[in-house]
This record gives C-alpha cells, sequence and structure tokens, in this order.
C-alpha cells in the first residue's frame, strides 16, 4: 500500500467527561510489532488513519458486571441506552479504522434486571461482583417497567443499535463456555454457559479466511482458561483470538482490540505473525500485558516501527486465501 500517515494527537475538544491519558508502548517479537496503549478507547482511536486494521477481536466491559476501578470506565453507565450509545461511538471509530474488506467479532453478554435493591453479604465464588454490595447498580433499581428477575437483552440492544449506524451483521456466534462456572443463586433457570460473539463487516463484500474455522460454524466451543497469568478476570481465551484472527487477517497484517484488557488478542496475534494495537483505560492492565510480554520475549520498538507496521495490505495480501479477490466464483450454468 502507498505510505501511510502518522498516528497524530487528538485535536480539538475531548468529549465532555472525558480526561485524556494516553501513553504508548511498542514491543515485537521479531515477526511482528505490537503496541499497548493506555488510554480511553474513543481518543486513542481518533489518532489512527481510515482504514488501518484488517480485523478488529474484542470484549467491552459488560453492562454493570465488574468495577475495574478506572475514572471513565464503560459499563457503569446510569441507563442500558447511555451504555450502549458509548460504545457505539466507539464502534463508530472502529469502522473509520477498519479496512473497507475487514472483519470486526464483538463479544458480550448479558445482564439481568433485579429491581431488587442493593445486595448485601459477600461473594466468595466471585470476589470481582462484590463491588455491587458497596454500589447500587441501576439494574437493582425499581421502575424499568420490566419484570423482575428478566434478562435485559443488552447483546441484542448493542447489536441492533450497531446495525442502524451502518455494521453489516453477519452472524451471531454462539461461544458454548463448557467449563463455566455454576451459578448457586440460579435455582429456577438454567445457568448460562455461553455467550455471543457477533461478527459484524463494513458492506455484504468482505475478505474471510473460511478455512481457518476448523470444521466449526456458529457454533464455537471453547473452554474458559483457568489459572492464567493475568489480574484480569475476564480473560479471552487464546483459542477463541486465534479463530477471529487467521479468519479476518493475512500473515503480516493488522489487528485491533479497543478494550485489550487482558492482552490476549496482543500475544495470540504477534505469535500468528500480525501486528496489532490494543487499548485500555486501566494502566494495571497495559503495564501488566507489557511485562508480560517481555518475559515471553518481545523487546522494545520505537513508535515508528508500529506506524510503519499497520498496514492491512502487506505482501501476502493478494495471495491469502481469504482475500475475497480470491473467492472461487461461482460456474455458469450451461
Amino acid at each position: 500500500m502507498a505510505s501511510r500517515p502518522n498516528i497524530q494527537p487528538v485535536i480539538g475538544e475531548r468529549p465532555e467527561g472525558r480526561r485524556e491519558r494516553w501513553k504508548k508502548a511498542a514491543l515485537s517479537n521479531g515477526d511482528a510489532i505490537a503496541a499497548v496503549i493506555t488510554g480511553d478507547a474513543l481518543e486513542s482511536l481518533a489518532r489512527f488513519p481510515d482504514e488501518s486494521f484488517n480485523t478488529v477481536v474484542t470484549s467491552p466491559p459488560y453492562y454493570w458486571a465488574r468495577d475495574y476501578d478506572v475514572d471513565g470506565q464503560i459499563g457503569h453507565e446510569d441507563t442500558v441506552e447511555a451504555y450502549v450509545e458509548a460504545l457505539a461511538d466507539v464502534f463508530d471509530e472502529v469502522m473509520r479504522v477498519l479496512h473497507p474488506d475487514g472483519v470486526f467479532y464483538l463479544n458480550v453478554g448479558d445482564t439481568y434486571y433485579s429491581g431488587n435493591g442493593q445486595p448485601h453479604g459477600e461473594d466468595p465464588r466471585s470476589p470481582s461482583r462484590n463491588f455491587i454490595r458497596k454500589k447500587l447498580r441501576p439494574v437493582d433499581r425499581s421502575g424499568w417497567g420490566i419484570p423482575k428477575k428478566s434478562m435485559i437483552g443488552v447483546p441484542w440492544k448493542i447489536a441492533f443499535e450497531l446495525q442502524q449506524r451502518g455494521w453489516t451483521l453477519r452472524s451471531d456466534i454462539i461461544w458454548n463456555r463448557v467449563n463455566a462456572f455454576v451459578e448457586p443463586t440460579a435455582r429456577d433457570r438454567p445457568h448460562r454457559q455461553y455467550e455471543h460473539i457477533f461478527l459484524f463487516s463494513k458492506s455484504r463484500w468482505y475478505s474471510y479466511d473460511r478455512s481457518q474455522l476448523d470444521g466449526d460454524q456458529d457454533v464455537w466451543t471453547i473452554p474458559i482458561e483457568r489459572g492464567r497469568r493475568s489480574e484480569h478476570n475476564a480473560a479471552f481465551p487464546r483459542e477463541l483470538v486465534r479463530r477471529c484472527v487467521l479468519t479476518g487477517s493475512p500473515p503480516g497484517g493488522s489487528v485491533l482490540d479497543p478494550f485489550v484488557g487482558s492482552g490476549t488478542t496482543l500475544e495470540m496475534s504477534l505469535e500468528l505473525g500480525r501486528n496489532c494495537v490494543g487499548i485500555d483505560l486501566s494502566s494495571e492492565y497495559t503495564n501488566e500485558i507489557i511485562q508480560r510480554l517481555k518475559v515471553e520475549g518481545c523487546k522494545r520498538a520505537t513508535w515508528k516501527a508500529v506506524e510503519e507496521s499497520i498496514d492491512p495490505e502487506p505482501a501476502a495480501w493478494k495471495s491469502w486465501p481469504g482475500n475475497r479477490q480470491n473467492f472461487r466464483k461461482p460456474r455458469r450454468k450451461a
């Protein structure tokens, strides 16, 4: 591709209520480069040129599921509508920086409406959820206009909003988390074992390597990984990220995760020879990612190397089986 413009600072006013905190680091394993950015996703994405990435793989904070103890975190909005809008605004920028042939994988879970007020006591099985004993979540307040104990339908609210904003929803992949924890308080319904992974594209025509699905279609049976070396308690399984990266990007291509969390997207992208950018608001998580990549043998790289590495049409682009130009055309009937 032609030379790409540099990644520049945001110009103009920041969105109301957001503080700009932007730090960057670059590391290389010798085959590919990872950029680790500490900052707000919307502001950070605004620094990148149009059409920079082949594929986006991300799992944003779920609605009032955890407290990451960071000012400006998404997921603690007063209403579901505000949460959906905050995510959709970020994904507007994702659409801008995604290559026209690119794809976007979005993993998101649902939330229940209780309406019963603030819970009490402790939850020893899930310490990360004990914040709900300290903060009154909107989902625990009465007056929502739906029956108590209802699923809210958050994933589909997001999906429908993205459709309204121009995304093409190509697939609802069911991630079957075969070893998901039981829910001891759920005595009158099945325990939750699956989550949604939505596959979006910018139009009905895009590039995609179906051969990397390994025979699975829209149900992916992938266990949750236990005992990971990460403080993040909602980490992607490596196999899930592997499928997303291989189906959506050529060797040497570029991958983005705007809510990078534990850093699995970066780790797998580097391992698979893809350049990658990960963004997170939490310096605790980004510092942990940097240290873990160093332990795994990555060396510091320059930011100029990051700018030069972000190329969705690398040397392997034309020959990549997923390039839609290489799709076998149907034979004409005689």
